[in-house]
Parts: C-alpha cells; structure tokens; sequence
C-alpha cells in the first residue's frame, strides 16, 4: 500500500512538473486583438478574447497580463475606490500565475514588472503614494535585470525608457530618498530610448509606446510641437475611444480648441466602451474657451457621471465661469460655493479652483474672457479683449498683476516672446517677493523657458530657480516640477 502511495505521489509530482514547465507567455493572435480591444477600452471586447484564449490555450499565461490593463484603465480612469478595493485582490493572484512560467524567457520578469508598474500608477491616483513608490522600485529592479539577461528586449526598454523620463525628473528635494530607493534617470536619455522602441515598426507594444512618448512630451518635457506631430494625422480615431482622449489633450495643449471640440464631438461611444466621463469636461471647458452657449451641458454631464475626486471642484468652477460669463453673478456664486465642499484638493487645477471659492472674490469679468480666450488659443482675439482694458483702469493690485501676466501669456504664445518679456517682468515686480498668486511664480517659469529657447543659459537658470522661490501658490507642484525639468534640460 505505502508502495503504490509512493508512486501515485511520485507520478502526480512529475505531472506537476510537467504542468508547470509547460507554461508559456504566448503573445499569440488572441492576446494581440485583446491588447488591441482594451486599448480602445473596449474592455467587454478585450475580456471575451482573453477567456477564450484561456480556454483554448490555458498553459498560456499572457492572458492574465493583458487583463491586467483592463483593471489599470478601469481604475485610472474612473476613480472609483470601491472598485480600487476590489480589483486590488487581483494583483497577487495574476503575479502567481505569472510566477508559473519559465524563468528563462525574457517574459517572465516583464510581466511581472510592468504589473507592478500599472499598480505604481493606479496607487499614485489613489493619494497610495508610499505604495506607488515601493511598486515603482519592484517594477525598476526588475526591467533592470531583465535587461540584464536580455539586452535588446524592447518591451523592457519601453518600460525603463519612461521610468528614466520620471526619474528625470524627481524634484531637488526628493532627490536623496530617491538615490536612496536607486531611483534616477534622464529625461532627454528616457525620451531617446522611447523614441527608439516607437521607431521599431515590429515592436509589440506601439500603441501604448506612442500614448507613453506623447504624454510625456507633452506634460513632462513640455515639447508640444513634438506632441502634436506624434498625433496629428498619424493616430487612427474611428472607433478608438482612447486615441480620442489623446488627440483632444495634445490638441488643447498647442492651443487647436476647435480641432478638441470636433475630435471629442465625434467620440465614439455606447455599451461597448469603458465610460470616459472626463472627455465630456474636455469638451465643456474647450467650448468655454470659444465662449460657446452650450458650454455648461458637457460639465454638467461629466458632474452626473464620475465617481471620482479629481477635477470636482475644477468643473465646479468652470460652470460658475460660464455664468459669470453669461452676466449671471449669482449662479457664479452658487457654483463657487458648491466648489468648497465637494471633491479633493490633489490635481493643480482643483486647489486653484478651492483657493479661488474660498477668497470669495469674483474674477474680473473682462480679464476672464480674455483668459479663457487665450486658454482656447484664440490669441488675436483675447489680444483684443484685453487691450480694451486699460491697465490704468484697474484699482486692485491683483487685478494690475494679472493684467500684466495675461498680456505676457497672449504675446508668448502667440510667438511674440520678446514682446511678453516685459509683461512678465512687470507682472513679477508688481507681485513683490513673496505672493500667494501663481502669476508671479508662472511668469519666471515662462521667462525661463523663453530665455532657454534664446540659448542663454544663465539667464534662464535664473528665472527657474526664481519660478521654484515663491513658496506658496495653487500651481507651485506643477510650476516647480516644469522648472526642476527646465534646469535638467540645461544642464544646471
């Protein structure tokens, strides 16, 4: 009996053994055409390919890291904690079954590491910023070994080449617990490497390279003429929800309003897709910019449906700009109020816009046609608003500062740089050294980067190190952060 015992557990061993050997990462057909689904969040689409590639093929692991994206975009984009909690468990049960496969395919770390990624990204969303950090530096140790077992393996490079970019870019001040945790880089070597891997007409993951290299050019490196080229004409719209979103953000940053409100009104839509309630914000705040009659219904719809935080207060604020706008100060009011106690304080536009409900000062009417004039791109025509405004008619210091900051902004964009300088200087001078408004810190910010582009490099190192000097303003994280990637760009 011990003997038959003894070789029924040997027997059931060995099948074992053959069992797992015969794990595969088959990035097969199946997994290609879900990969694609999801990545036009069609996640229905994308999860009946997978289940079927399960079914069909189950010793193929690259199913449960394709449906890892599913939960990354589920959570990024609509911010639901109840869901966060939920889908959380899935984490540990894909890395097991990915811990199933052969250790000797460049696979088996990739996987693993760009799970841990999604999760580093998913967790910042969620105010987990210590979790973030730890799931960042498991998911950096482990494209780096994997380079180091397999050097040409572009999926890794992919990965390393954007976390070099973010590394980059790491505030001064955080600089030494980063070194710490070996977390550094390069934004112009991680912008190079990602390049490189989107060049690769081959490379498995394009699509998501592509969105990866324009965001960050866009956001991190600040080059939108870059951005745009990535994406004008070249990214295919039709039924792809999330090219959609791509378009219109690169479009609203190189000031192409009108190309924001055709590209989001021709979005695709319906059961199959992943609900995107924050392109209905896009497109109500890019009809605000045209000054257009309809702009509260889109920021009202996106009010109705998302279940997240961010951007809250932002919309809030919006829909009151509109009424003020539309010569309705008591609904500005209201929206306002509604401002303070709705929706969270992290995104730069949200604290702006809690700072602004709690002054309980009404914007300058004029000067916000103007500004949402510019914000739109219509440049000649927020010229136009503001030079009907005589700078001597204000009475209020921060009504004069922002006149000033205004002017810069219009002539800067506008490709008149030389002419914005002494705007932002004024605007600087009349701020004083220590402000709590972001005109002051965004004009040295801006004269850095016009002085940069002149190729004086002292100058715009001076300007940057003054944009990071106000210590309190509602746009301080992102105005440091772009000075702190302005003196990585010139090397001081």
């Amino acid at each position: 009996m011990m003997r038959k015992s003894l070789c029924l557990f040997i027997a059931i061993f060995a099948i074992a053994i053959q069992l797992n050997a015969a794990y595969k990462y088959d990035y097969n057909k199946n997994c290609q055409s879900a990969y694609q689904a999801i990545f036009k969040l069609k996640f229905q689409e994308g999860k009946t390919l997978l289940d079927a590639e399960k079914k069909a093929n189950p010793s193929n692991l690259m199913p449960y890291f394709i449906e890892n994206y599913i939960d990354f975009f589920t959570l990024y984009i609509g911010e639901d904690e109840k869901q966060f909690n939920t889908l959380e468990e899935n984490k540990e049960k894909r890395i097991d079954m990915l811990e199933k496969g052969d250790k000797n395919s460049p696979w088996y770390l990739y996987t693993k590491a760009d799970l841990h990624l999604q999760w580093a990204f998913t967790r910042i969303k969620f105010g987990e910023y210590f979790n973030a950090v730890m799931e960042v530096k498991k998911a950096s140790g482990l494209h780096k070994e994997n380079l180091e077992k397999f050097p040409d393996f572009k999926p890794s490079k992919k990965s390393m080449a954007v976390l070099n970019t973010i590394f980059g870019a790491i505030p001064d001040k955080y600089k030494f617990g980063a070194k710490i945790l070996g977390l550094k880089g390069s934004i112009p070597e991680g912008i190079k490497e990602l390049k490189a891997v989107i060049n690769d007409p081959a490379f498995q993951f394009k699509e998501e390279a592509m969105i990866m290299y324009t965001l960050l050019e866009l956001h991190l490196v600040k080059n939108y003429n870059e951005a745009w080229q990535m994406v004008n004409g070249k990214v295919a719209l039709g039924d792809n929800l999330l090219n959609h979103f791509v378009v219109a953000t690169v479009a609203s940053h190189v000031g192409k309003n009108d190309k924001v409100i055709e590209v989001l009104s021709a979005k695709p839509g319906g059961a199959a897709y992943f609900p995107y309630p924050f392109l209905d914000f896009l497109l109500g705040n890019a009809k605000l910019n045209r000054l257009d009659k309809d702009a509260d219904v889109p920021i009202k719809k996106f009010l109705a449906n998302f279940k997240g935080k961010n951007y809250i207060k932002d919309a809030n604020r919006k829909l009151a700009w509109f009424y003020l706008i539309n010569s309705q100060p008591d609904v500005y009011k209201k929206y306002m109020t509604t401002c303070k106690s709705v929706g969270a304080t992290v995104t730069d536009e949200d604290i702006s816009a809690q700072k602004e409900a709690e002054s309980g000062t009404i914007p300058n009417k004029e000067l916000l046609k103007a500004r949402v004039l510019f914000d739109g791109g219509y440049y000649q025509k927020a010229y136009d608003q503001l030079i009907k405004l005589p700078a001597a008619s204000f009475t209020k210091t921060s009504e004069k500062i922002e006149y000033q900051y205004r002017k810069g902004r219009i002539l800067h964009e506008w490709g008149k740089p030389d002419e914005a300088i002494p705007a932002y200087l004024e605007a600087i001078k009349l701020s004083g050294t220590s402000t709590s408004l972001y005109f002051a810190p965004n004009s040295a910010l801006k004269l850095g980067m016009i002085y940069e582009k002149k190729g004086n490099k002292t100058k715009a190192a001076e300007y940057y190190k003054k944009a990071m000097s106000y210590p309190t303003h509602e746009y301080k994280n992102s105005v440091d952060a772009e000075a702190k990637a302005g003196l990585n760009r010139i090397g001081m």
